[in-house]
């Protein structure tokens, strides 16, 4: 795995491989930087997924709002290694916010993960870096050099999730494209990215069409079949990757990229180094 400067994660709400490679902002950024073909998400419903990306196990089986987790983290270890973190939701009310849900903005915290560990709730240093997701636009501007210029002081690991309409979980999955193409030109624009960086776009599960049936999925699929976009500057444009890879493999080369310790299932997952070995980056 290379080092990255750093790594912003998206993370899209219910959508099979098929629907959302097929969707045409998506399908865009597909044929300029690399697809992961062969991954699967490992769970059904959403919570567990977001669990697993952040702390290498699921948990929990449920979308469950009170569940709260004494359990190492990627917040909580990234602070102890002295890698900056924010997570930037879209709706949250305010600055570490730890309702369940707030109507009025479409934010649901089951989107967001790093509410369910106990060491985030309680310490006001980590929980505050729980932010709206305005807190993370004005970061993603150029400064006055341009995209030259050093990428301080965005956080190196960005994890944004967008409210319940634009991530497909509350509306069509156009939206969330549509979403994609006014929000990830900031990223790619930004020198945090251009430096050095890398963004992986994925979805938590999928729901219906190319390997999910109307009651469950295949036996050993997890949360089925769903897309995971690698945006990295120097990839090969158009590369698809067919390795297997999962929600565990996610975050160990997220882990492995901010030089940080593998967490849970992670450490026996295998990175996703095959996108760089293929000739990129």
């Amino acid at each position: 795995m290379p080092a990255f400067s750093h790594v912003f994660i998206i993370v899209l709400e219910n959508l099979d491989y098929g629907a959302a490679i097929a969707l045409p902002y998506v399908s865009t950024l597909a044929a300029h930087y690399a697809v992961a073909a062969a991954y699967d998400s490992v769970a059904h419903p959403s919570l567990p997924n977001y669990l697993a990306l952040t702390s290498g196990e699921t948990w929990v089986d449920s979308d469950c709002f009170s569940c709260y987790q004494n359990a190492p983290n990627l917040a909580s270890e990234a602070a102890a290694a002295g890698v900056s973190w924010g997570a930037y939701m879209e709706g949250l009310p305010s600055s570490c916010y730890l309702g369940p849900f707030s109507l009025l903005s479409e934010y649901a915290g089951k989107h967001d993960p790093f509410r369910y560990y106990d060491d985030v709730r309680e310490s006001p240093a980590l929980c505050s870096r729980i932010q709206p997701l305005t807190a993370l636009e004005p970061l993603l501007q150029p400064a006055a050099g341009g995209a030259s210029a050093p990428a301080s002081p965005m956080p190196r690991l960005v994890w944004i999730t967008p409210n319940l309409c634009n991530d497909g979980h509350d509306c069509a999955a156009q939206k969330a494209d549509a979403w994609l193409s006014s929000f990830v030109p900031q990223i790619l624009a930004s020198p945090a990215w251009r430096q050095g960086g890398v963004l992986f776009i994925t979805w938590d599960e999928s729901n219906g069409g190319d390997d999910v049936s109307c009651c469950g999925v295949p036996a050993g699929r997890g949360g089925g079949h769903v897309l995971t976009l690698v945006v990295a500057p120097g990839l090969p444009a158009g590369l698809q990757v067919d390795v297997p890879y999962d929600n565990y493999s996610l975050l160990a080369t997220m882990e492995d990229g901010l030089g940080l310790p593998l967490l849970g299932q992670a450490k026996t997952a295998d990175p996703m180094g095959a996108f760089w070995a293929a000739g990129g980056g």
